[in-house]
């Protein structure tokens, strides 16, 4: 698996980052964002270009997101995006985030990759650990 550093990647949304310890990348939603299917496309490229092809357990961290847009929740939820990461833990604390991580895991859970839900962060790492490389 291809090491990353401290490097960070932001886009219109938020930023990625690469957790060492838990050697998990990190994608943390910017205040009040509702992301567009143009956003959800670029945050998979930007995932694709941060873990430099490598497969990564991802931490969604959706606590200040305002909410995500149904045309972007179909392309998260395509073969394309599934691609980019090994397991996703979707991080809601606000109930607005919560339910849209709610939602995305009724529709498009169980699919090419393993997607929970979690109300903190600390639970929601320790499940990705377990598919760190």
């Amino acid at each position: 698996m291809t090491a990353l550093g401290n490097e960070r990647l932001r886009t219109r949304t938020g930023e990625f980052s690469f957790d060492r310890e838990s050697r998990i990348v990190r994608f943390d939603v910017d205040e009040g964002v509702v992301q567009t299917l143009a956003d959800a496309r670029e945050n998979i490229a930007a995932i694709k270009r941060f873990s430099k092809g490598a497969l990564y357990p991802l931490l969604c961290d959706l606590t200040r997101c305002k909410g995500t847009d149904p045309d972007a929740r179909n392309y998260y939820a395509s073969d394309e995006a599934t691609q980019a990461y090994r397991a996703m833990a979707l991080l809601g604390g606000r109930p607005v985030a919560r339910m849209v991580g709610n939602f995305f895991l009724a529709v498009y859970g169980n699919r090419a990759r393993p997607i929970r839900l979690f109300g903190e962060e600390r639970a929601a790492i320790q499940w990705l650990t377990v598919f760190v490389n």
